[in-house]
């Protein structure tokens, strides 16, 4: 576990608590609830673990459409009618595959899933295995770990988790990393060497965390798009204050969540926070 703990902290921008935390959650035979905004590397910290622990990632979506044999598996109704149920026509879920080869399940939106679905996770999270009729007894691997994820902030078109979900499972907290880790995160994934413009960018989307009219500001991924669309634009003409406006307008004006009671559009916010931050660089 240190030997993949050492590598995840070399592949990824901070986040060292909460990688070590899921590492030791798994170790442990604990399934894993994590909570945070959008952008807070969730999915990327989970792919880095899977990648260097060598255990399989399936990813799934929670939402209104995830079916329990969307989840777990179904037979293959052609191969039904003409033979018969068979163990081999069924064809695995998600679910049924991290069990039978100790990987990862993880849900993403878990909060938008129906309670039928989230249901049927009781058993192989209690117990470690669960029953499909006509095929038989799955039996989870170690260290096959459930991973859910939900966003604290949502609450349109979400419902609510169990209670018995909640008490067979431990949460981890994510929330936005710091501006220096931020900054190193849209340098490595832009690849611009421009400490300024990084810096600007990096601002500005911090900024709209903290704006009284937004409910819910930008993620990391606003910050890296906006990077690369200045960069882009001053290819084309050289205006650095009309590019960096434009592009925070593209990148960021569809990512922020406004509160109900405001009579401001996203980009009047956005051109409010470029104004207050060009003051000052």
């Amino acid at each position: 576990m240190i030997e993949i703990y050492e590598k995840i902290k070399n592949a990824i921008v901070g986040r060292e608590v909460e990688a070590k935390s899921i590492l030791v959650a798994m170790e442990a035979g604990k399934h894993i609830l994590l909570e945070g905004p959008p952008g807070t590397s969730k999915s990327t910290l989970l792919r880095e673990i899977a990648r260097d622990s060598n255990i399989p990632l399936y990813i799934i979506e929670g939402n209104v459409d995830l079916t329990p044999a969307k989840l777990v598996g179904h037979f293959n109704p052609a191969k039904v009618m003409s033979d018969g149920y068979q163990a081999e026509y069924f064809e695995k879920g998600p679910l049924t595959k991290a069990m039978e080869e100790g990987g990862i399940l993880y849900i993403e939106e878990f909060n938008r899933m129906p309670a039928d679905v989230s249901n049927v996770l009781i058993s192989p999270m209690e117990e470690g295995e669960m029953y499909v009729p006509r095929y038989g007894a799955v039996r989870a691997v170690r260290p096959f770990t459930l991973i859910a994820a939900q966003n604290p902030y949502d609450d349109v078109g979400t419902v609510r988790v169990s209670r018995a979900f909640m008490d067979r499972i431990c949460l981890i907290q994510l929330g936005y990393q710091s501006e220096e880790e931020e900054r190193e995160i849209v340098r490595v994934r832009t690849g611009l060497e421009d400490p300024d413009t990084i810096a600007f960018a990096v601002g500005m989307v911090r900024a709209t965390r903290d704006h009284p009219d937004v409910k819910l500001g930008g993620s990391i991924r606003a910050a890296i798009d906006m990077v690369d669309l200045f960069a882009g634009m001053q290819k084309l003409a050289d205006c650095p204050d009309q590019n960096i406006l434009l592009s925070a307008r593209m990148a960021l004006s569809n990512k922020i969540w406004l509160n109900e009671m405001t009579q401001k559009t996203a980009d009047d916010i956005v051109e409010e926070i470029w104004n207050g931050l060009k003051d000052h660089h």
